[in-house]
């Protein structure tokens, strides 16, 4: 069997889509749909089922890929293994983040990275955070970078950076005049929320808890699937909202929106963790980037 032909498998598998594997892969949809086709024919056996632009592993596709992906991996480590003995580092290079670090601290780290090693090509995937540890944890990704832990053995998270969660308000008149708000008072205006496994809600839902609240006890205009959405929101004065300091300096700067205190809440931090599978060895060109980020200043 050809290897290619596993390789281009596991991409079809992982991203549940020929024309999203063959935009990874460099390659055309009709080219990507062939290859499976003849492993397909090779097996004797359907590896997947077509359910319009999306796909799903049948039975022999997920034992497949339980023993290809190990394959895989296994060639990939062994070429960055050569050469990292050789003293070239080169090759592919996948991460998966979280919205804040993906949209607002990676990007420039990523740009310093790619001047130290030139020859490593980095592809990020942004998600949730329980996105991106259901990654980390079934072995599709090496490295994850999440705005929340959570307890499981098989993982090992590492702080990364430290954020500032604010309640951001519309630069409105009314809103210009106050500038602070007690949990109580916050329960009669209208939130802006994020979608459940977002790092910035865990957070929210977690500290409101410890004041003995829950979301439910507030006025959730709207529940959204970004912080870019949750910022336009804000601006239309749909409401307000508690995001990431670091997603909204641009937008407070420019006043667009302003900081509005909690009183019972000091400062309310959380923390970024870099997350790795203690079970997956880790390959020369991610122990690189660790390296990198552990050397690396950041907030």
């Amino acid at each position: 069997m050809d290897l290619r032909l596993l390789e281009i498998f596991c991409c079809v598998y992982e991203e549940r889509s020929f024309s999203r594997a063959a935009q990874r892969l460099h390659l055309t949809q009709p080219t990507i749909s062939g290859h499976i086709k003849s492993l397909e024919e090779y097996f004797g056996i359907s590896l997947f089922d077509r359910l319009g632009r999306e796909v799903r592993p049948t039975r022999a596709g997920e034992l497949l890929y339980e023993h290809g992906h190990r394959i895989v991996d296994m060639k990939r480590r062994a070429i960055e293994g050569m050469h990292r003995f050789l003293g070239r580092l080169e090759g592919d290079l996948h991460l998966s983040t979280s919205t804040i670090p993906g949209e607002y601290l990676l990007p420039s780290m990523l740009g310093r990275f790619r001047k130290r090693y030139p020859h490593i090509r980095v592809a990020m995937t942004i998600s949730d955070t329980q996105a991106v540890i259901a990654q980390v944890e079934r072995g599709d990704i090496e490295i994850g970078i999440v705005g929340a832990r959570v307890n499981d053995s098989t993982l090992q998270f590492r702080e990364f950076a430290t954020d500032r969660l604010i309640l951001v308000a519309p630069r409105t008149d009314r809103w210009d005049r106050i500038r602070a708000l007690s949990l109580d008072q916050l329960r009669n205006e209208p939130l802006l929320i994020r979608e459940p496994g977002s790092g910035t809600r865990i957070v929210l839902e977690r500290t409101l808890a410890r004041y003995g609240y829950q979301l439910g006890d507030f006025n959730v205009v709207a529940q959204l699937g970004s912080t870019t959405a949750i910022k336009e929101a804000i601006k239309a004065n749909v409401g307000l909202s508690i995001l990431s300091h670091l997603a909204v300096q641009t937008e407070m700067a420019a006043g667009l929106m302003k900081a509005i205190r909690i009183r019972e809440i000091k400062r309310l931090e959380r923390h970024f963790f870099i997350v790795t599978n203690r079970r997956r060895t880790k390959s020369p060109l991610s122990e690189a980037f660790l390296e990198f980020l552990a050397s690396s200043p950041h907030p």
